[in-house]
């Protein structure tokens, strides 16, 4: 795809290119008319003709459109313009945690536990609010500021309980890497799975490496079945024996033994955390860690408050229900074909 850079979609101008995923192209664009900043997300020219990756593209931005949480990314608005299908997003300038990874080979605890203690409130909400997994947790996805806030990205790979598959039967998807066994054996998921990816994450957050290897994708889907992993205690000392508990029970093979919520998993982090001192974004320029840090809210589910949105963008985003899966639409809608998902 043709970078878009000087282009303006609808009400926005695209300035600069924040990211690659496998399904579109993210742009960093201003609003025309109000100037505010906003994050562009475009389905790749490729896909644009095929109907599974329209429907996998307006799904996501239905998907995330539905969620109000402090730790999730929000949509905004959803158009086309021409061929381009696109959805706008809040801005949250940072680095995602592979990022982060590529250029220090491993993260500090501190900063690990609080990273993986937002992300499963937020997938915990997901999951409970609307019954969303995810199915590509990652490093990749995880996205953090200078303030150790964290926001969850990419739903394109999400699966809402109750709602007719996109995913041919018997296709794994997400990266290999970070499937749960159940996933690789096609049994059903459901929030443990996310669970499961994010214990993956964390693992390799704190040590450098994946728990799982293999030469072949045969080898790597052996090892994942086994569920044998090397203690990330002798591979990274800093990690408390309470912490590899926690990493443990994360990655356990039995669904049983594993986390059943997020929201455990976040409250045992929590807990562990009180000991330590306040996490820092590693980074190489000092004055990006000046100004005051914002102060985190911890809100009950059913109380998280809607942020505060521009008058302008008008999506609408009432309840994503299995019966009813259109009644979440954009203010300008998408093409028939996006409806069949």
């Amino acid at each position: 795809m043709e970078t878009l850079i000087g282009q303006q979609l609808g009400d926005y101008i695209l300035e600069a290119e924040l990211g690659r995923g496998s399904m579109g192209i993210v742009y960093r664009a201003r609003h025309a008319h109000d100037g505010k900043t906003y994050a562009v997300k475009c389905l790749l020219d490729a896909l644009a003709s095929d109907m599974s990756f329209i429907t996998r593209f307006t799904r996501e931005a239905r998907i995330i459109a539905g969620l109000r949480h402090p730790n999730i990314i929000q949509v905004y608005d959803a158009d086309r313009h021409r061929q381009y299908l696109y959805f706008v997003m809040e801005y949250f300038p940072g680095q995602t945690a592979g990022q982060m990874l590529k250029e220090r080979q491993r993260l500090p605890l501190g900063l690990v536990i609080e990273i993986v203690a937002q992300a499963a409130d937020a997938l915990h909400y997901a999951y409970s609010r609307l019954r969303v997994v995810h199915r590509d947790i990652k490093p990749e996805n995880l996205l953090v500021d200078r303030w150790c806030r964290v926001k969850v990205l990419d739903f394109g790979l999400a699966r809402v309980e109750g709602l007719e598959s996109i995913t041919r039967a018997g296709t794994v998807v997400g990266s290999l890497y970070y499937v749960s066994p159940e996933q690789l054996l096609g049994q059903q998921l459901d929030g443990r799975s996310d669970i499961y990816a994010l214990g993956v994450s964390m693992y390799e957050m704190l040590t450098g490496v994946r728990p799982y290897r293999g030469q072949t994708l045969t080898d790597m889907s052996r090892a994942i079945l086994a569920g044998v992993a090397t203690p990330p205690s002798t591979l990274e000392p800093s990690i408390t024996p309470e912490l590899e508990r926690i990493i443990r029970r994360a990655l356990a093979r039995d669904l049983a033994q594993r986390y059943s919520t997020g929201a455990e998993l976040h409250a045992d982090l929590r807990a562990i955390q009180a000991a330590l001192p306040p996490p820092v974004v590693p980074t190489a320029d000092p004055m990006a860690r000046g100004g005051p840090r914002p102060q985190p809210q911890q809100f009950p589910p059913a109380e998280r408050p809607r942020p505060a949105r521009s008058p302008r963008m008008t999506l609408r985003p009432t309840s994503l229900e299995p019966a009813s899966p259109d009644q979440m639409v954009p203010r300008r809608t998408f093409p028939p074909s996006d409806r069949e998902g």
